[in-house]
């Protein structure tokens, strides 16, 4: 059955919120908005993608140089299987507004379990069933703490710096670096926190050298791996954008930072403790964030949160392994556009169906976010 995408990225907060009509914040709608053709580069061929309009020769202009096989909704529902970024009580409420029936979409109990699983406690979970099947050191699992005092005496564990995370949170919220020296000052942050979700989960402060992720998906419950991702944050878990290049070309940069052979257990046992823990609770994408460290044990940091959901890293791991040119290399960011700015962006060489130098923007012209591919000319440096 083909699917109907939606581009859901506040469905983080909103399951923080856990309100079926949950308002999110301004920036994420404006967000959300101008994403809503990213399906198009991510979803399979035959899908539809949610949108509220879209320009006919834009389209076109992208179903020409790419041969997308994926279309506009036309406010037919029939034969498409709901598919949003992630699942909240919102986003099914989204699909609801628009005439799925409560058979359709998943009950009260499966979103439940989707949410518990999405509390960082489960990322948690993951890296303490991992290290025990793992013959070399790496970090530790991050510690769920309920108190203020627990707070405290973790802080003053770790004087070289703490991490507080909401159990909750998206894209650098909820997340806070503390120190003995600073702690103080900041215990009504800290009483705020526990006061909102009931618990904070705290990890050490590490010496962050790369941030990269590795790629699954879950079906009916097992766990399969399905590629790497390195990104950029532009501050505590706030993304700013991914690397575009092959999966060995990853591997490749990964590897010179730690032990490559140490990474590819983890990998493949990372992918046990993930289907342990979630069982035929969740189906679908999955991404779990790490770090190479210079204060982790082997340099590596092999769970640092888990994405229960659809990532920006599988929308370029997808992207790449489609419509680019083997070899070519190149980056994948998000900006925010003037306004006004009606113009867009669309100089791609292309070459057989496939990106070999350019820059084009994923969302259409006018939107106020940008999804910017930028690939170099690999053909003129002859690495295509």
């Amino acid at each position: 059955m083909a699917s109907l995408n939606l581009f859901f990225p506040e469905n983080d907060l909103a399951l923080a919120r856990d309100l079926s009509r949950y308002t999110a914040p301004p920036a994420a709608t404006l967000l959300r908005r101008s994403g809503y053709t990213l399906p198009i580069w991510y979803a399979d061929s035959g899908d539809i993608f949610y949108c509220e309009g879209v320009g006919r020769q834009w389209m076109q202009h992208v179903r020409d140089s790419f041969g997308t096989g994926v279309e506009p909704f036309a406010h037919n529902i029939e034969a498409l299987s709901p598919a949003p970024w992630g699942w909240s009580k919102a986003a099914r409420q989204f699909f609801a507004d628009l005439g799925y029936t409560q058979q359709q979409l998943p009950s009260d109990s499966r979103l439940e379990a989707i949410r518990a699983l999405s509390h960082r406690r489960t990322a948690a979970k993951v890296a303490g069933l991992l290290a025990d099947t793992l013959p070399f050191d790496t970090a530790p699992p991050a510690r769920e703490l309920h108190t203020i005092d627990e707070i405290n005496n973790f802080i003053k564990a770790h004087p070289q710096g703490t991490v507080l995370k909401l159990p909750w949170s998206s894209s650098g919220r909820g997340i806070v670096a503390t120190d003995p020296a600073t702690a103080t000052a900041q215990t009504g942050m800290f009483e705020g926190m526990l006061r909102r979700q009931g618990s904070v989960m705290a990890e050490p402060l590490y010496k962050k050298v790369l941030d990269f992720a590795m790629l699954f998906n879950m079906h009916s419950g097992k766990c399969t791996f399905a590629g790497l991702s390195v990104f950029t944050n532009v501050q505590f878990g706030s993304y700013a954008g991914n690397r575009l290049a092959s999966d060995s070309a990853l591997m490749e940069q990964i590897a010179a930072l730690a032990d490559k052979d140490q990474l590819e257990t983890i990998r493949d046992r990372l992918a046990t403790a993930i289907g342990q823990c979630a069982g035929a609770d969740y189906e679908g994408p999955l991404g779990v964030d790490m770090m190479i460290a210079d204060n982790a044990p082997g340099r590596i940091v092999p769970v640092t949160e888990i994405n229960f959901r659809m990532t920006m890293g599988h929308l370029c791991r997808r992207f790449y392994d489609r419509y680019a040119a083997q070899g070519s290399e190149g980056t994948f960011s998000i900006r925010a556009n003037r306004p006004g700015d009606t113009s867009g962006v669309f100089d791609a060489h292309l070459h057989n169906g496939r990106m070999d130098g350019g820059t084009f923007d994923m969302a259409q012209p006018g939107s106020h976010f940008s999804f910017i591919v930028s690939l170099d000319d690999c053909r003129a440096a002859k690495n295509c």
